[in-house]
């Protein structure tokens, strides 16, 4: 799950979280905590300005530092979190298997119950659940499928390679929803794998696979016939967001709470749905290019070059809605968003969001955003932040401290 825009690539900070304590912040709570949740960043320690990535997921999390070294924490009782057990970790813990093979972590995606690397040799690695339920009665009577891409329903309790890619051209980018993955490779083609319900594979069906699809649509439509290519994909439970080489978004998948903001309002179905890509409507945009976009479980948020951010969802905007920041608000450096929430930060260290991102502060009562100072929030008169985003109900900022 991918929720958060990185301005500064090649920097790398502290870790903070805070939210709903269920395992996924990197810390032990008290028991007033456990209850009523951590209302404000808290930092994670060990990673003293080391983190350079950071993916939350509902059950647990995972950071990469500027080593490459990967970090796992939260609910393991699938194997997603690497260890070679089914156990839970509540601080981050080294995932020892690349490290022992000098393999360097690139990018980290989550699942509901796996996990997915990339490591710099272009190598995909997949561990946690592969559909295989531990209830023999169960296992018989709901078939599932994982998202590891190894061609069984074997759940991995260590990094395993994907070796139906290692045929292809090396990937690049990775990303993955509830219980599927994407990969694309240096050739710009899509591979999809996992379950397929919803039309999380933009095909037209609700196919699954053990073992990793190129995806037609894309190959045969898009990409031959509009001459169109993928610069950025990120996945959110079970739907995917495109921006494609002509400056628009696509989305396709669940559309149960309007994220993907390709209509005026939703259908009659509960799980609505785009079962192959769907262009996001622009109307509102004007002449002004998309920067960059954030996904959250029920949300898709928008930054355009003129400084303005847009977000669909919520079962409140169906369409590209204009997030209603101040006026003049300095140069946007960051966005983020998780459930229900979006926030936005900016080069003269304020912070613009609503209630349910970092709590108190000064609030427009007209519009519901709230201003707070950066230095505040983190408690540190030189804080500047580089990535804010989370999933659920937990959330994480990485901040130069």
């Amino acid at each position: 799950m991918f929720n958060s825009v990185r301005r500064y690539l090649f920097s790398t900070g502290s870790l903070f979280t805070w939210g709903s304590s269920n395992g996924s912040l990197g810390y032990a709570v008290g028991s007033q905590q456990q209850m009523k949740g951590v209302s404000m960043p808290q930092l994670v320690k060990g990673f003293n300005n080391n983190v350079a990535q950071v993916q939350m997921g509902q059950n647990h999390s995972a950071l990469i530092t500027s080593e490459g070294e990967l970090y796992t924490w939260g609910t393991g009782n699938s194997g997603q979190l690497g260890h070679n057990n089914d156990k839970d970790y509540i601080t981050p813990q080294l995932v020892e298997f690349f490290t022992k093979h000098n393999l360097k972590v690139k990018q980290v995606a989550l699942g509901d119950y796996h996990t997915v690397a990339l490591t710099h040799d272009g190598d995909v690695w997949t561990w946690g659940y592969g559909g295989k339920e531990q209830n023999f009665l169960m296992d018989l009577l709901f078939l599932q499928v994982g998202a590891l891409g190894h061609g069984n329903s074997k759940n991995r309790y260590t990094p395993t390679p994907v070796k139906a890619l290692r045929s292809l051209k090396k990937i690049k980018y990775i990303q993955s929803g509830l219980r599927f993955t994407n990969a694309i490779n240096e050739n710009n083609e899509l591979y999809v794998w996992g379950k397929g319900d919803y039309g999380v594979f933009g095909d037209g069906n609700n196919k699954s696979f053990n073992i990793p699809q190129r995806n037609e649509f894309f190959e045969g439509y898009l990409k031959k016939k509009q001459n169109l290519s993928i610069v950025k994909l990120k996945s959110c439970n079970n739907y995917s967001v495109a921006l494609m080489s002509d400056g628009n978004l696509y989305g396709w998948g669940s559309n149960d709470f309007g994220q993907i903001g390709v209509k005026i309002e939703i259908g009659v179905e509960i799980y609505e749905t785009a079962n192959f890509p769907t262009q996001v409507l622009k109307d509102k945009f004007g002449d002004n290019k998309i920067v960059d976009f954030v996904v959250a479980e029920d949300l898709v948020a928008v930054l355009l070059d003129n400084n303005e951010v847009y977000w669909s969802g919520s079962k409140a905007e169906y369409s590209p809605a204009r997030f209603p920041l101040p006026d003049g608000i300095a140069k946007i450096t960051n966005i983020g968003c998780c459930y229900r929430c979006i926030v936005v930060a900016t080069e003269d260290g304020k912070l613009y969001y609503r209630k349910k991102f970092f709590g108190e502060g000064n609030e427009d009562l007209s519009t519901g955003i709230i201003t707070n100072d950066v230095a505040t929030v983190f408690q540190n008169q030189n804080a500047k932040v580089l990535e804010l985003g989370g999933a659920y109900r937990n959330r994480y900022a990485i901040v130069q401290i």
